[in-house]
């Protein structure tokens, strides 16, 4: 996992990279690279990389893996694809609403218990604790606020949630929280 999660890593500072050889996205300022301050307490780091369509829409993706194996964490990966709408003054900052789509990969341990029933009425169980890991898919939205410095720099804060859809016994729901600081370019 810590493979995947540093390949993404290059694989977005490279794109990064790239893009600056074309002036118009520097001159107009259209995209940010982010990381996710909350995740990363969480023990989930998170980076994201965001592209601004028009003044007031931009579309992005993070990508989010624990790095080490605590065992009451179940979230193992999250790669988020979202579309945000803003409605501040500035370009692309203020007060915006998103919605997202996720493929979300985790670990679900839970207890199954087989029963013996006796023709005298008693009964017996044995109680076996399942390790289940499961990757599904989601859509989720959440709500938030972005801030912009004069030198482009960004924080934004931001929450909400979405549905898993696929086969889960305990976990349904996948987070969408964060405060991100980050820089435009």
């Amino acid at each position: 996992m810590k493979k995947l999660f540093l390949l993404a890593i290059g694989v977005m500072f490279y794109s990064v990279a790239s893009a600056q050889n074309e002036t118009d996205s520097i001159a107009n300022g259209n995209q940010e690279v982010k990381i996710n301050l909350a995740m990363s307490v969480v023990g989930i780091p998170e980076i994201s990389y965001e592209y601004f369509l028009e003044d007031n829409t931009s579309v992005g993706l993070s990508i989010g893996a624990a790095l080490d194996t605590p065992e009451d964490l179940s979230l193992r990966f999250i790669g988020t694809a979202y579309y945000r709408l803003f409605f501040g003054k500035k370009p692309n900052a203020g007060f915006f609403i998103e919605g997202n789509a996720a493929v979300v990969h985790y670990r679900d341990i839970y207890d199954e218990y087989y029963y013996t029933y006796y023709e005298d009425g008693d009964y017996s169980y044995i109680r076996y604790e399942v390790d289940d890991e499961s990757t599904n898919f989601g859509l989720g939205a959440a709500v938030g606020f972005k801030l912009m410095t004069r030198n482009n720099y960004v924080g934004e804060i931001y929450a909400g949630a979405g549905r898993l859809f696929g086969d889960s016994h305990d976990i349904e729901v996948f987070p969408r929280v964060g405060v991100s600081i980050g820089k435009r370019f």
